[in-house]
């Protein structure tokens, strides 16, 4: 059990940093001109900030409820990933609203 959750803690240290990058990047304007549509941006822009938060919450979370031998640390520890899968599934779906097609919410150039 311990190796599990330093596996999905290293896990959420790793795509938390990475999602502070991106939210960062996100507020520059160079970055915001590229992206068509106003309301997936802000669907970025929440996913980006608020998933480090819900990372550390749950994995503090799931480390004291192992420490007090409580059955619920697994699934304290996954909750966070439910986070992201919520995000990109509502994500998906404006994007596909915006103009039928999954992916162009942002230029490439």
């Amino acid at each position: 059990m311990i190796v599990i959750l330093w596996a999905f803690t290293l896990f959420h240290v790793v795509v938390g940093a990475a999602s502070l990058g991106l939210a960062v990047r996100l507020l520059t304007p160079e970055e915001r001109q590229r992206w068509r549509s106003p309301l997936a941006l802000l669907i970025a822009e929440l996913l980006c900030w608020i998933y480090p938060i819900v990372a550390f919450v749950g994995a503090s979370a799931a480390w004291r409820a192992y420490s007090e031998g409580h059955h619920l640390a697994m699934p304290m520890l996954i909750a966070p990933i439910a986070w992201l899968l919520i995000m990109g599934l509502v994500f998906a779906i404006v994007d596909f609203a915006e103009d039928g097609i999954l992916g162009n919410t942002r230029s490439a150039e």
